[in-house]
């Protein structure tokens, strides 16, 4: 997962119930967001219904940050944001720090990669970190080329050289050297980083070709992380600004465990483009307790994509909604870990009525959409496909999966073995909309004759348990980047689930990694995909949804940004 993606600071309902994907493209790290318009006045909110962005979308009109010239910003001034759970584990680049709040908070420090990303998802070298990227051909094999700015140290006045690019290597190259990584992406099938020239250019000799080549060092690490324990635990309750780089970095005291505050100051040792604001300061919040906030001005901008939050923050005096749909796929996780029968996942997501769940997710917002069939690909993509297996929505059809697999009915409850075909569905903070999901959910599953228990939890948990795989069911989804290719790795290669998958699937993904023609490669994921969903069933879409964000109307280069990277140093506020 790089740090130099497009992140949602505001958007609390939205970046809360997701996880991030080490993919190195598009909105890999945290919730981004999809503009589509953007409503102005007094404090009002447009009560016209957005539609979802679909096929043939202009891409020009998909995002709103209010983007302004630096130039004509304020210097100074503190900017005050909500966040669903904040760390414990601060390293999100591990299992169990990999959500959207973690990385969008982080990301704030930790700004070390190649690449930056445009509206469209189109990568640019990022200057502060490097100053070339080159790739060719040694007889059979892809090497890479690579100058680094000779300017980039980290904030422990560790220079950024070759040995920074082997350290990140061998920490991602294998899910099996000991580090708790989320997925090993493009490393796997790098063979050698080598010096170059000199201690800023290094030669990267790739065993086989992996595509895209710019997913390479979109994130660059300190080789103090090389530490299998410091990576694994050593950031538990510690961010440690030290490893990090970025032109912020965390002030005195700047993680408070206790009022649970995320603090971040300019940094002295950043050499690329000053940022404008004196302070950005994190608070953890459940979503009421970021609702009173917004409406007595203790935050400077709050997500409104459920129905609670937007009815109550949509007419505040001086804010404005700036609207957009979320890079964002999912909606029901199934954790094969955990319900290992996969019978009975596959009922459930047969017998899942997916509209009555998204009609409960949308509800009072202005705001509608098809549902989505793709966790890979967001619906305006040029290579999006309907992927999700048919039948659905149909009872008959999931008692038939059970009964084929030997469960029998015994009262109200298909049972085998002695046991109760069911499980739990865990549910995160306040919001009465999510509440409104598990209680239809279960009944849903009931009418088939699984029985769901609700296991309720604080939103401040949701990292810990979803990072360490502790729950059975799960309204959560992951982000959605510009190419699909190692979402579809990280989601369906059966190393990364434990073993679970097959031999033919996994050989599907080794041939389609190869494919240089994005066009070809996408779309040989979208069959990947559509195999696996049908097969093993883990990870059902019912939404992508909305980016809703009420904002302070003079904040200016925030906000609904597709794929573009988030540059917190351009973040500001007008002088009018």
């Amino acid at each position: 997962m790089t740090a130099n993606t497009a992140y949602t600071a505001s958007s609390h309902e939205a970046t809360k119930n997701s996880f991030s994907r080490r993919a190195l493209i598009g909105g890999t790290a945290a919730l981004g967001a999809v503009g589509l318009l953007s409503a102005c006045g007094n404090g009002s909110a447009s009560s016209e219904k957005t539609k979802a962005a679909g096929a043939g979308a202009n891409i020009e009109d998909l995002y709103n940050i209010n983007a302004q010239d630096v130039n004509s910003l304020k210097k100074g001034g503190i900017l005050r944001l909500p966040a669903g759970s904040i760390g414990p584990n601060f390293n999100f680049y591990t299992q169990s720090g990999n959500t959207s709040d973690n990385v969008n908070v982080m990301s704030t420090i930790s700004q070390a990669g190649m690449w930056n990303l445009d509206f469209n998802g189109t990568y640019k070298l990022n200057t502060d970190f490097a100053v070339s990227f080159e790739h060719s051909k040694k007889g059979d094999k892809v090497q890479v080329a690579v100058k680094l700015n000779p300017k980039a140290v980290f904030n422990d006045g560790t220079p950024i050289t070759y040995k920074a690019l082997q350290s990140t290597w061998n920490i991602f190259k294998s899910l099996d050297n000991g580090y708790n990584i989320v997925s090993s992406g493009i490393y796997e099938f790098v063979e050698s980083v080598e010096k170059g020239e000199d201690d800023y250019s290094a030669t990267v000799t790739f065993s086989k070709p992996f595509y895209p080549l710019q997913s390479l060092f979109s994130e660059i690490l300190h080789p103090a992380l090389e530490d299998v324990e410091l990576f694994n635990n050593g950031f538990v309750d510690a961010p440690h600004p030290e490893y990090w780089a970025g032109p912020f970095t965390l002030a005195d005291k700047g993680w408070d465990s206790t009022a649970k505050t995320f603090s971040i100051v300019p940094n002295d040792k950043w050499w690329g483009t000053k940022p404008l604001l004196d302070k950005i300061v994190f608070t953890q919040m459940e979503s009421s307790a970021a609702r009173a906030a917004f409406k007595n001005d203790e935050i400077d901008a709050i997500g409104a994509s459920t129905s609670s939050t937007y009815a109550e923050v949509k007419n505040i005096a001086g804010t404005e909604l700036r609207k957009g749909t979320r890079l964002y796929a999912g909606g029901l996780d199934i954790n094969p870990r955990r319900v290992k029968d996969a019978a009975l996942r596959k009922a459930i997501f047969v017998g899942t009525n997916r509209e009555a769940l998204a009609k409960i997710q949308f509800q009072g917002l202005p705001y509608e959409e098809s549902i989505p069939g793709s966790m890979i690909h967001m619906p305006f993509s040029p290579y999006y496909q309907d992927n999700y297996p048919t039948p659905n929505n149909s009872v008959s059809e999931a008692q038939k999966i059970l009964e084929a697999a030997g469960y029998t009915k015994n009262g109200e409850y298909y049972e085998k073995d002695g046991m109760k075909a069911g499980c739990a569905v865990v549910v995160f903070g306040d919001d009465p909309t999510t509440k409104g999901k598990a209680q239809t959910f279960t009944q849903q599953m009931k009418d088939v004759g699984i029985k769901i228990r609700i296991d309720q939890h604080a939103d401040s948990e949701f990292a810990t348990i979803l990072g360490n795989w502790d729950y059975d069911i799960s309204f959560s989804g992951y982000s959605v980047s510009a190419d699909a290719t190692e979402g579809t790795k990280q989601f369906y290669y059966s190393e990364n689930n434990e073993g679970i998958g097959s031999a033919e699937i996994d050989a599907l993904i080794d041939a389609m990694t190869l494919i240089e023609d994005d066009k070809e490669r996408n779309l040989a994921c979208n069959e990947i995909e559509k195999k696996h969903m049908a097969e093993f069933a883990f990870l059902s879409t019912i939404t992508n949804g909305p980016d809703f964000v009420m904002v302070k109307k003079n904040l200016a280069n925030y906000g609904p940004r597709l794929y573009k990277s988030m540059d917190w140093a351009a973040v500001g506020w007008m002088n009018s």
